[in-house]
């Protein structure tokens, strides 16, 4: 097969390098990447934007690609997998009216409503004013949670302390221009307790692969601290959750490939499920539809068999003949370097353009080195080029091990400004929200 990966970040770098070590892929491109990624086998760089749908329409065209393999959430739902789909090509990722599970929370609670999967008690306001009348109302034991219902790169969410926290947060997302975030909707929830958990199911509409679960940190500071990011890294828990919450995931997955059918719209792509656990009990916080970053990053690296040869048949309603592929027994821990500045929800300015040291000795089997936000100087070094940098993974037999590997990597990587979490996987089991 001739592959297309959409994107340039780190989840990206990590599909592109399993994807060039499946049997089945004879060459393979990215649209646009990032030069970090060149030591990739195979791998071709295309200029353009994630976002001109007609520019990898005609590029997948010209060279004939057989597989296009959607990164990012922005391309699906503006509709990319609908206009490939049309003209016949083989497209990883669902169309635009099942990435609405991403891309507006509003339609993704509606959703859960209707198809009876379990959620956290919500209320939908579209102003300022409402949203202070809704909070002011609110009952003081649920805890408030504000959620942006738009697309804000994992950055739109605020657990508030209180309801003064609530509304501050209502009126960023709603009226203050200082904010990097705007939504013509918001999300109010009552506050989840328990732990936090990532899943992730490869489905064609009909079937799926249940891919497995992570646990990742959202929080830019130790100890959960400080504002969400798009993800500071995290771990693979292989002896948890237990079997009956594994048992409600799997029925999760199926209740919204069912629901999406009952729609009239085939879920085709990853169903990334945002949940809370607590004990046997098992709700969703959110639903995405792409891998996650960083978790694709802690996932597939454990992938043994054919993943391209796996989301060709998932992309072609065909996952039922799905046989030779798993994940392996190690467990993995992932650590994200960031820039000074970063999340840089206020719009504070990132420390950019450092030149990056150290990488270079990052050369075991069992460690791997994705880079997400990164481009090359005049003088042909890499620099940092936006929030999340790059990412270790270490697999190892145990989380203990992996993150003691992880954390030796990673000191040995910085740029002037550079951050990363001292805490990733130190607490086990998820971390409470």
């Amino acid at each position: 097969m001739k592959i297309l990966v959409i994107g340039s970040g780190g989840r990206e770098h990590a599909l592109c390098l399993a994807l060039s070590q499946s049997p089945s892929c004879e060459s393979l491109f990215v649209l646009p990447g990032n030069p970090g990624m060149k030591a990739v086998s195979k791998l071709e760089f295309i200029p353009g934007k994630v976002t001109d749908l007609e520019y990898i329409l005609k590029t997948s065209q010209e060279l004939a690609i057989d597989l296009v393999v959607v990164g990012p959430e922005d391309p699906l739902s503006l509709g990319l997998a609908d206009l490939l789909r049309s003209h016949g090509i083989s497209v990883y990722g669902p169309g635009k009216f099942a990435a609405q599970l991403e891309s507006s929370k509003a339609f993704s609670k509606e959703f859960m409503k209707k198809y009876n999967i379990p959620t956290a008690n919500y209320k939908t306001v579209e102003n300022f004013e409402d949203a202070k009348y809704v909070i002011k109302h609110w009952p003081e034991e649920s805890g408030i949670v504000v959620k942006a219902s738009a697309l804000a790169q994992g950055k739109g969410v605020v657990v508030a302390q209180d309801k003064d926290e609530a509304i501050k947060a209502c009126f960023d997302f709603f009226e203050n221009d200082e904010c990097s975030i705007t939504t013509d909707k918001i999300v109010l929830e009552e506050r989840l307790i328990g732990e936090e958990l990532s899943s992730f199911a490869i489905c064609d509409g009909h079937d799926y692969f249940y891919l497995g679960h992570a646990c990742d940190y959202k929080r830019v500071h130790d100890n959960d601290l400080g504002p969400n990011t798009g993800g500071m890294g995290g771990y693979t828990p292989n002896r948890w959750p237990g079997p009956k919450a594994i048992e409600q995931i799997h029925d999760i997955v199926k209740k919204t490939i069912n629901g999406m059918k009952e729609e009239g719209f085939l879920f085709i792509g990853t169903l990334f499920i945002g949940l809370m656990i607590n004990g046997d009990e098992v709700k969703v916080i959110e639903f995405n539809v792409r891998l996650g970053d960083p978790e694709t990053q802690m996932l597939l690296p454990r992938v043994q068999g054919d993943l391209a040869s796996l989301l060709f048949k998932a992309s072609t309603e065909s996952l039922k003949d799905q046989h030779d592929v798993k994940l392996d027994d190690n467990e993995c821990v992932h650590i994200v370097l960031t820039s000074g500045g970063y999340p840089s929800v206020d719009k504070t300015p990132l420390l950019l353009n450092q030149e990056i040291h150290g990488f270079e000795t990052i050369n075991d089997p069992d460690l791997f080195l994705y880079f997400a936000g990164v481009k090359t100087n005049p003088e042909g070094k890499l620099v940092n080029s936006g929030g999340r940098v790059l990412g270790v993974t270490a697999k190892a037999e145990t989380i203990e091990q992996a993150r003691k590997m992880a954390y030796e990597a990673i000191q040995k990587i910085n740029f002037s400004g550079s951050h990363y979490r001292r805490d990733i996987a130190k607490i086990q089991r998820g971390h409470l929200r």
